[in-house]
């Protein structure tokens, strides 16, 4: 997401871990008991997408991502 933010698009975590929310954590909810969920939140990502978008956004944001991706893995 940061290098995505540095690139100047925008995007968000697709699956929000809902019980470590504050509200939630009043009941007692805690880090570990839903690792399924928390897996999701940390590795799913929201893309931009929108009713405007034109061919050369998707190209853009396909191209940036491609090359985090492709820079990830050389590492």
């Amino acid at each position: 997401m940061a290098k995505l933010h540095e690139a100047g698009i925008g995007s968000g975590v697709h699956y929000p871990v809902i019980h470590l929310f504050s509200m939630y954590r009043n009941f007692g909810w805690k880090e570990g008991d839903f690792p399924v969920a928390e897996e999701a939140g940390r590795n799913l990502l929201t893309l931009p997408l929108f009713a405007s978008m034109t061919n050369a956004d998707v190209e853009r944001v396909v191209k940036e991502l491609l090359a985090i991706i492709s820079a990830h893995f050389r590492s």
